[in-house]
């Protein structure tokens, strides 16, 4: 009885999210601007996205407005607009929670071929899309389509450095790559976790475990792998920038006085985009001043790092 209870109860709350997905489409559809591929592709030109780039897309597809055709005309359009020389990167992260909790999981395999993303709607489609490159990470897949896509994500498992020297976000900065945020604030761009890999213990603070876990991963039928993953801490999450106002707001300013973000709409979305070698040559400067995504208000002031006109001083950019 009790059983049975649990499966009505469950069954009702799918019931529930499938009524409140329909709702919420049909609200979008009503409220929001009507976008086509056509609207996609003058945008991305006139944000700056050109031929033969190589470019990291972290997006929201319901901040562009009711799409029609959904995801893959986003995806189309982007790849329209790059080329055949060009190479479209979307993180295809299996993630549902933080990186431990996935490395702790009872009998988890990854497999590259099947494993779903959670990262949303454009993500999710293009794991569907003929040609795919998809990286061999348990936590933090990253996908590829286009001229570059196999390089960018074969050594991914090579070594316990997620976001290093063999992962997909230093083959972005070896390509001269461009991060593009389709209605997404700084918040939530990877390229922060790359810089606290490449520093290792010049990171001024401790974000990863000490602990290595090795991820058992698919190949193909009778062909496993075990990845090696170190977790990031993940009490440190609790100021990080996305949870952080005042860091979003102050690490965003930064960036602006650099003249670093171009900005743009692409449908309704207010969306930038930055060209990855030098994002990270500021985050890494930035670091050496003791300035982290996780740097909280209090730390920022009691160290005189904010306001601004105190480190400016101190930050050197090349746009070579």
């Amino acid at each position: 009885m009790f059983n049975l209870f649990n499966q009505i109860i469950e069954y009702g709350y799918l019931k529930y999210k499938k009524i409140r997905y329909i709702v919420n489409k049909t609200k979008t559809k009503r409220r929001s601007q009507h976008v086509v591929f056509e609207d996609i592709v003058i945008d991305l030109k006139k944000i700056g996205i050109k031929q033969g780039d190589i470019i990291l897309v972290h997006s929201s597809l319901k901040k562009i407005g009711f799409v029609i055709g959904g995801a893959n005309t986003v995806i189309d359009a982007i790849l329209e607009v790059i080329g055949t020389e060009g190479t479209l990167v979307i993180p295809t992260f299996p993630l549902t929670g933080n990186m431990l909790q996935l490395c702790e999981r009872k009998n988890y395999v990854f497999d590259y071929k099947t494993t779903p993303t959670y990262l949303g709607s454009i993500p999710s489609e293009f794991l569907k899309r003929d040609g795919i490159c998809r990286s061999i990470h348990p936590t933090h897949s990253i996908s590829a389509l286009g001229k570059y896509a196999k390089e960018i994500t074969n050594t991914h498992h090579i070594g316990n450095r997620t976001y290093g020297e063999n992962s997909p976000w230093a083959k972005l900065i070896e390509l001269n790559g461009k991060i593009l945020g389709i209605g997404i604030s700084l918040a939530w761009t990877t390229q922060y976790h790359h810089v606290e890999d490449i520093m290792g213990d010049k990171f001024p603070i401790k974000v990863k475990l000490d602990k290595n876990y090795k991820i058992k991963c698919k190949i193909d039928k009778n062909h496993y792998i075990d990845v090696e993953v170190q977790p990031l801490v993940p009490e440190i999450s609790k100021t990080r920038i996305e949870k952080n106002p005042f860091n979003l707001n102050y690490i965003s300013e930064i960036y602006d006085r650099l003249g670093i973000l171009n900005y743009g709409k692409i449908g309704e979305s207010n969306s930038w985009w930055a060209n990855v070698k030098i994002f990270i040559s500021i985050l890494i400067q930035l670091a050496k001043l003791g300035i982290t995504i996780y740097t909280t208000e209090e730390e920022f002031r009691k160290n005189k790092l904010y306001p601004y006109d105190l480190i400016e001083d101190r930050l050197e950019i090349n746009f070579q």
